[in-house]
């Protein structure tokens, strides 16, 4: 069905995360992201797309239970490559949920990417291994942001920065010990972490982080995935952004 009408209703804005939360037919919930070619849509719980893998919840509870009964289990190439692609599903889910504030689904949905990350590293070859680490510190910022932004909603400011700078340092750690980078302080991870840190010590309001710099965030990501298509775009939106 063309569904025209409906992305007429909701415009596109290149320079925002666009999302919200509706009900199906049945009354479950759904999530929507718009993007430039359309919308996604995605269940709120379970797998974004609704798929239940060999019967599993999700691909990562699958292989897991597979880990669990062969000694010798391995990631083969297509295995690497469907928990990167659920993965990419529960990335356009976790940004969603932190745009629309329900900051208790980011930190299931990047717990989830987390875990993927880490049957990758036990289970997968090295070269898969060294690709996928790198979206580790994105993974754990937004897990961080959205624990801090909780414990803020509870009026808990000394609990929030306590997760913040947990946050820094397990970051900092993946830096210099996983991705072998001696200046981790120069990552748009720390330095969006410190923003949040800087708000909250100046008894400001924490707030989105500006457009910007959110689009640079976003540009770094494309480029370490290899994204080049997407990455074209966010220079044409920061080159937009910065008129």
């Amino acid at each position: 069905m063309d569904i025209s009408k409906i992305l007429s209703e909701w415009p596109f804005d290149p320079l925002t995360v666009s999302a919200r939360i509706i009900k199906a037919e049945d009354g479950r919930q759904l999530v929507q992201m718009r993007v430039d070619l359309g919308l996604i849509q995605m269940e709120y719980i379970g797998r974004p797309d609704g798929y239940r893998p060999e019967g599993f919840e999700s691909y990562l509870d699958y292989y897991r239970s597979l880990a669990a009964a062969e000694k010798e289990f391995t990631l083969d190439p297509r295995q690497s490559f469907n928990l990167r692609q659920e993965g990419l599903q529960y990335y356009h889910r976790y940004l969603s949920l932190h745009q629309l504030k329900d900051y208790q689904g980011v930190i299931r949905d990047t717990r989830h990417n987390l875990d993927i990350l880490n049957v990758i590293a036990n289970y997968a070859g090295a070269v898969e291994n060294i690709t996928s680490q790198q979206h580790r510190p994105y993974v754990m910022m937004m897990n961080t942001s959205a624990k801090t932004m909780l414990k803020l909603e509870s009026n808990d400011k000394g609990e929030a920065l306590r997760i913040l700078k947990a946050g820094v340092r397990q970051i900092k750690h993946v830096y210099k010990n996983v991705l072998d980078d001696p200046q981790p302080d120069l990552s748009p991870e720390i330095f969006q972490l410190r923003e949040l840190q800087h708000r909250i010590t100046d008894d400001g309001i924490p707030s989105e982080l500006p457009v910007q710099e959110k689009l640079e965030i976003e540009l770094q990501m494309a480029l370490l995935s290899e994204n080049y298509e997407e990455a074209a775009i966010l220079r044409d939106q920061i080159d937009r952004s910065s008129k």
